[in-house]
């Protein structure tokens, strides 16, 4: 009996000793997280060089000591980047390869990595920088400390392109979308005309790169999907968003009021002329009142006569049915119907 006794009483420190190594979570018991590594940098102020675009050489490299988290574990390590002011709500990730306690940087690279933190071009800004460790679900990951670092990215616009049967399906004239800090985020106005509005999304002027279609959910792309169809004809606003491969429309300049098809309560989404920066539509006008709208709404709404508009001007008088082009210049608040 004692002998059981003995055996009994060990067995219930070995399982007191093993949940003094635990925490529990809510409803779940976790690992106590471990120790963190230090995280240093071989530079901590960045003046990247444009002409070094190509380069391969390495302008910033990232150790880290090995966290330790009481027991052998694969260690899971992301360097994240950020600004100060985002408080580490979004920073820009990456993941180190297996065991690396490193990561080096060439110029384009890191250079792309600030960029996605929407930091202006040719500006000394101030980011910051930390190892996230992790070696699973069921334990808290731990932080390095924290670098701050002055940096100065360049400037590298990028482009898609939008063939599509309103301009025959031809990339090497198609529209374009630009994303001027090329942080992933493209956008242009498309003028989607004719009963056709199919149309996809290239990476270069041509076939032979990645085509973005129709993703499995809607307002998504994928590189593998068919064509894209326009909501609409008219002057869209198109954004692309290849960090979340989405896509979204944005109407731009309309027309509405009662003199219109729509009425007060439809708009009618006007084209786009880009050689001249206009917006211009062929329409039949009844009797009545019209104005310009904006995004279709009426937070901005031009208004007027004469040829020459307000905001929140009066209404467009339409004294005679019939057809009419009707041409906006939103720069310098000026229409012609004809």
């Amino acid at each position: 009996m004692k002998t059981i006794l003995t055996k009994f009483l060990a067995l219930s420190g070995i399982t007191l000793l093993m949940l003094s190594a635990c925490k529990k979570d809510g409803s779940l018991v976790v690992m106590s997280s471990g120790k963190a590594g230090t995280l240093s940098a071989s530079s901590t102020t960045l003046a990247l060089d444009k002409s070094k675009l190509y380069d391969a050489g390495t302008v910033v490299q990232f150790t880290v000591t090995k966290a330790n988290f009481g027991y052998s574990a694969a260690v899971v390590n992301t360097l994240q980047i950020d600004v100060p002011s985002d408080n580490w709500a979004n920073p820009a990730s990456v993941t180190l390869s297996a065991n690396a306690l490193s990561q080096g940087y060439n110029t384009a690279d890191f250079n792309a990595l600030l960029l996605k933190l929407n930091l202006p071009a040719d500006v000394a800004s101030t980011v910051q920088a930390r190892i996230k460790s992790s070696v699973g679900a069921s334990v808290a990951p731990v932080y390095s400390n924290v670098l701050t670092l002055t940096a100065t990215p360049f400037n590298l616009a990028s482009y898609l392109y939008v063939p599509g049967a309103y301009q025959g399906w031809t990339p090497s004239a198609a529209a374009t979308l630009v994303s001027p800090t090329s942080n992933g985020v493209f956008t242009g106005i498309i003028n989607f005309t004719g009963a056709d509005l199919n149309f996809k999304v290239t990476s270069a002027a041509d076939w032979n790169h990645t085509n973005y279609g129709i993703g499995s959910t809607a307002g998504t792309i994928s590189s593998t999907g068919g064509n894209l169809l326009a909501p609409a004809d008219g002057g869209l606003l198109v954004t692309v968003d290849l960090n979340k491969n989405t896509i979204t429309y944005t109407p731009q300049w309309s027309i509405i009021g009662d003199a219109t098809a729509g009425g007060w309560g439809t708009d009618t989404d006007m084209l786009y002329d880009s050689a001249h920066d206009t917006w211009y539509i062929t329409a039949t006008l009844g009797v009545g009142g019209m104005k310009f709208r904006y995004k279709n709404d009426w937070t901005v709404n031009l208004g007027g006569s004469g040829g020459t508009l307000t905001g929140n001007g009066p209404n467009i008088s339409i004294a005679t049915a019939g057809t009419y082009t009707i041409k906006l210049n939103a720069n310098n608040n000026t229409y012609t119907i004809q």
